[in-house]
């Protein structure tokens, strides 16, 4: 807050009240945010002041950061500055446990601040003022979408100040999406009259006659430039101090107002001018060791050219180091400076910071700027910062990469390894359009076959690209000449492994004979792992559940490569897939419990994410939709465009899609519409026919059963084979694509879907999901009640209580229509009540519509828990509401239930909704009334 200019704050009282109010609501235990937006000199900082010292009146405590455009790669550093740097840090950095490396940093870091914060805030409330967000690193940007929607029910308040925010930037989104959850916007414009006066009042020290307020008019209500004017004007005596009455003596512009930075600077000594523009090349603020250091001069020689600055109002002293007063006046300097001449003087200025203790990462961007080709240097320490960097932010990384290409001379043997490098880093920030072309200028002609063999090994396993691309940089090693059978195996196994992943099963299968053959002669048994993984997806997708289980299970047996620890855990996950096909779902979730803890206790981000993925969508099988949705909801979000990658998480799209379905939840079967499209419009055939079938579900219950058919077909285009998903499938779909087709009047697609159906369930004879689903899509079929019991028998005995209300239903409905009216109020007045304990409440009212039509009008059930209080939370939001109440963070709420801490905000996003509280403190209360009355409902 250095660059605060007067004492009082005129003409905010509006912004001031939006301050007071968001401060105001810690009192009651809530998070708040509030977002500052204006132009430089406008105020920002200053009205960030003022909520620091509203705060400091409510013992609230304080931290304090601002971003930096030279760190714009420097990992949350405004944030850690605010939490951990000042006179009384908010959190002490010993508190924060050892930085993980590798690319889930970034994850496990957010999760240890929000413990923290959790933990500070519970002791006092607490307030971070973040100034400067346009210059701000990717991490922080992160922080700021992920820790106020976590800590919202914790007493943290958000100030962030901002420049004007730019439609469709990253900024815009991020505040776009704090706003969606209720943050404060403050937009400052220019000071009116009135406040003008009261500035002018204070600067001159007297009350500003007619004439210095129609002057004052020139600096357009910006406080910046308003103050310059009057300092100016005070400073070249063309006001004269009459009486308590500032007048002006002379209507012209003071010099340093009326001329430009550089006309300022000449004003002064050489010296004094020479400094200004070196101290811009250093950064924001800077000592005068740097100072010297780039001068090549003592330290004696800068005291007379420091103090005519800062009596010139271009430097100010904060702390221990010198700062510009203001970034307008730095931008200023550096504009007046020749681009040469700053390039230069930046590029020593980034030798005199790394003599000063600065790490690579934090003069990147500067040296990327500045450094000219050839500079090898330069180039050593952008690729330092890139490796430094790639983890947690790929993006940044790889364009530090490409620049360090740029600048390595030709022939230059690092160039190899940079541009392999530049190439994955590319891929892992999901620009694979820029990466392959950047592969095709750069790759092949400057490293050797061997060098982009393992390249495009590293693509091939990389988890979080599409399977297509995988599939498709195997391809371009195995068209590399004179590979050998070691590596040949190495890329076969994989390609085929996508291949399945993508959704491409017969492209898979032609290549098995020959890559069975060279991994026998090659011996390498991690290549047979992966193949015979491949092999056992192959068995899955032609319905063979039994033989896949032993073929995924022998390919675990033969063991995993160094540094294949992710395929080992998407493995164990394939697993339990395979598990809960086979009806043996309490073993499934129990494999995916235990992955939880794991990822949790090892600190595994994708682990994390991908059970609880998984976990959600066997949730949503076994009718838990409530607990579904905790899991599913937030996952996928089609505003940051990030596509969904591969077909398990697909599989969880459509899940999340069909909760809401069932729920009737308008507004997420939107968000999962708009990424079921954005799939079948740009996805591999898997996520096609995943995102075709969730919008025929949606066009279904909309009751338009032509458009569901039609978005079928454009979901299959170009792939051969069934049009529901096969990978992962849901044995019960058949029914549903029965019905589709025959609403659509297509008795060829339900005849061929039956037959499919019964050839799944002859080849699982013991499996009764598979064979109910068969019976099922049967009895639609042929309108068979016979067949329709037969389901509902078989479902009976497995734990798929919707798939069962479905045949419910659907008998119910036969029976009536064949006159059986007991059988069929029977019948349906079943499915209703499992509809209902599910929470399937657009089903529910279906069915409470069918029963009407048949004449009964009585109710034949109740919901199992209301919508509101106490007696409305379900038994998973009851133990997350129990457990916080007791005072157990986030993170150690997840530990304790084997869930993510994602999934514990959602249920306690639920809960508060249901008790009609939004923060810890009033749960607290709820809680403790609840126990003092009827006493809580336990777990145990």
């Amino acid at each position: 807050m250095a660059r605060t200019t007067t004492a009082a704050l005129h003409g905010r009282d509006p912004e001031s009240a939006v301050l007071r109010e968001a401060l105001g609501d810690l009192r009651f235990g809530a998070g708040v945010v509030v977002v500052i937006e204006g132009m430089p000199g406008i105020g920002k900082t200053r009205l960030l002041a003022e909520a620091v010292r509203m705060a400091g009146r409510m013992s609230v405590r304080v931290g304090v950061g601002e971003a930096d455009p030279s760190e714009a790669v420097v990992e949350l550093a405004p944030l850690l500055r605010a939490l951990f740097d000042g006179a009384a840090p908010l959190l002490e950095r010993s508190a924060l446990p050892t930085e993980r490396s590798g690319s889930e940093q970034r994850y496990w870091l957010l999760q240890d601040l929000e413990s923290l914060l959790e933990g500070a805030a519970a002791e006092a409330p607490v307030l971070l003022c973040l100034d400067d967000l346009q210059w701000a690193d990717s991490g922080t940007l992160a922080a700021l979408r992920a820790l106020p929607p976590r800590l919202e029910s914790v007493p943290v308040a958000w100030v962030l100040a901002t420049r004007p925010i730019q439609p469709g930037s990253i900024v815009d989104d991020l505040v776009e999406q704090l706003a969606s959850r209720g943050a404060r916007r403050i937009v400052l414009g220019p000071l009116g009259p009135d406040a003008v006066a009261e500035l002018a009042s204070e600067v001159m020290e007297a009350k500003p006659d007619q004439a210095l307020l129609e002057l004052a008019a020139d600096a357009a209500g910006n406080p910046f430039f308003l103050v310059e004017l009057l300092q100016g004007l005070r400073d070249e005596r063309l006001v004269r101090i009459e009486e308590g009455e500032a007048r002006l003596v002379e209507t012209r512009l003071p010099a340093r107002v009326a001329a430009g930075m550089r006309h300022r600077l000449a004003r002064l000594s050489e010296s004094a001018r020479q400094l200004a523009v070196v101290a811009a090349s250093l950064g924001r603020s800077f000592t005068v060791g740097e100072l010297t250091s780039m001068l090549g001069a003592p330290p004696t020689s800068l005291l007379t050219p420091v103090e005519q600055l800062i009596e010139a109002g271009v430097f100010a002293e904060t702390a221990d180091r010198l700062a510009f007063r203001h970034d307008i006046i730095r931008e200023a300097v550096r504009g007046g400076t020749t681009v040469s001449a700053r390039r230069a003087l930046d590029r020593q200025a980034v030798d005199v910071l790394l003599a000063a203790g600065a790490i690579p990462v934090e003069v990147a961007v500067q040296l990327a700027a500045s450094a000219e080709p050839g500079d090898e240097v330069a180039v050593g320490l952008l690729k330092d910062a890139a490796d430094a960097l790639g983890p947690r932010d790929p993006a940044a990384a790889a364009e530090l990469g490409r620049r360090a290409v740029d600048l390595v001379p030709a022939g230059h043997p690092a160039a190899g390894a940079l541009v392999a490098t530049t190439t994955i880093l590319l891929h892992a920030a999901g620009q694979v359009n820029d990466a392959q072309a950047f592969a095709r200028e750069r790759l092949r002609n400057v490293v050797p076959a061997v060098v982009e063999g393992a390249v495009c090994l590293s693509l091939a396993s990389m988890f979080a690209l599409s399977p297509d691309v995988r599939a498709e940089a195997g391809r371009r090693a195995l068209a590399l000449r004179d590979l050998s059978d070691e590596d040949r195996a190495q890329h076969q196994a994989r390609l085929a492994y996508n291949l399945v992943q993508a959704g491409r099963p017969h492209e898979a299968i032609e290549l098995l004979q020959d890559a069975r053959a060279t991994i026998e002669r090659a011996g390498d048994l991690a290549a047979r792992s992966i193949l015979g993984q491949a092999e056992g997806a192959l068995l899955y997708v032609d319905g063979q559940f039994d033989r896949a289980l032993a073929t995924h299970e022998q390919a675990m047996r033969d063991g995993f490569g160094l540094g294949e620890e992710t395929r080992e855990w998407v493995a164990r996950q394939w697993r339990s897939e395979l598990l809960a096909v086979l009806d043996r779902y309490e073993e499934s979730l129990g494999l995916i419990s235990a992955g939880i803890a794991a990822a949790n206790r090892e600190r595994q981000a994708f682990v994390l994410d991908f059970f609880e993925t998984w976990r959600g969508r066997q949730l949503f099988q076994t009718g838990h939709l409530s607990d579904a949705a905790a899991a599913l909801e937030g996952r996928f979000d089609a505003a940051d465009g990030t596509p969904v990658a591969g077909a398990l998480y697909a599989a969880g799209l459509v899940a999340l899609g069909r909760v809401a379905i069932h729920t009737g939840d308008e507004r997420q079967m939107r968000r999962t519409a708009a990424l079921a499209g954005a799939m079948v419009a740009d996805g591999t055939p898997a996520n096609r026919a995943h995102g075709g079938w969730l919008l025929a579900l949606q066009a279904m219950a909309d009751g338009r059963p032509a458009d569901a058919r039609a978005v079928l077909d454009v979901a299959r285009a170009g792939s051969a084979g069934r049009i529901t998903p096969l990978y992962p499938m849901d044995v019960t779909d058949d029914p549903q694509l029965v019905r589709i087709a025959l609403a659509a009047g297509d008795s060829r697609l339900a005849a061929d879907t039956v037959a499919a159906a019964e050839e799944r369930a002859r080849r699982n004879p013991r499996i009764s999901s598979v064979r109910a689903a068969a019976a099922h899509a049967r009895g639609l079929l042929d309108a068979d009640t016979a067949s329709l019991a037969e389901a509902c028998l078989l479902f009976d005995d497995v734990p798929r209580p919707l798939a069962l209300a479905s045949a419910l239903e659907d008998l119910g409905v036969a029976q009536l229509r064949t006159g059986a009216q007991a059988a069929g109020v029977d019948a349906l007045g079943r499915a209703l009540v499992l509809y209902t304990e599910a929470g399937a409440t657009w089903d529910a009212g279906r069915v409470r519509g069918r029963l009407r039509a048949g004449g009964v009008r009585r109710r034949l059930v109740s919901s199992r828990r209301p919508n509101a209080g106490w007696a409305a939370l379900t038994e998973s939001e009851l133990a997350v509401v129990q457990l916080i109440a007791e005072g157990l963070t986030n993170r150690e709420t997840a530990v304790r239930l084997f869930v993510s801490p994602h999934t514990v905000n959602s249920h306690l996003r639920h809960a508060f909704t249901k008790l009609g509280v939004n923060s810890r403190v009033e749960l607290a209360r709820v809680v403790g009334a609840h126990a003092r009355g009827a006493g809580p409902r336990r777990l145990d």
